[in-house]
């Protein structure tokens, strides 16, 4: 299990049209920033998700259903990732994208604890 947290959220981060929500380590641009939730995950280097695992943003738990080719390498050096919370496509997923159920965006603040489980 490992533990990041939430140092920032873009004022463009989240919306509720779009089903997804792009998480960045803190090295991200000030472009990136504003349409990213800044995380910090200690010892991310060995993080690794995978399908059926859970993820619980401070007490929301979701369940993966898809983790994207790419995923893992980018959260261990970047901390990045793509959260979806909608149905995986039967093609065409994002290879940065973690899929997750519910499909509700989960409440966000800073200071928040992201479980990865």
């Amino acid at each position: 299990m490992k533990k990041g947290t939430i140092k920032e959220i873009g004022p463009q981060a989240i919306d509720s049209q779009e089903r997804m929500i792009i998480f960045f380590g803190e090295e991200a641009t000030d472009t990136l920033r504003e349409y990213s939730v800044i995380q910090t995950i200690p010892d991310s280097q060995a993080l690794v998700v995978t399908k059926g695992d859970q993820i619980t943003f401070g007490d929301q738990t979701y369940q993966v259903q898809y983790v994207g080719t790419v995923v893992n390498q980018i959260l261990q050096t970047i901390q990045h990732v793509t959260f979806v919370f909608d149905e995986v496509p039967a093609e065409d997923q994002l290879s940065s994208a973690i899929y997750l159920t519910p499909t509700v965006l989960p409440k966000l603040e800073v200071g928040m604890q992201v479980t990865y489980d």
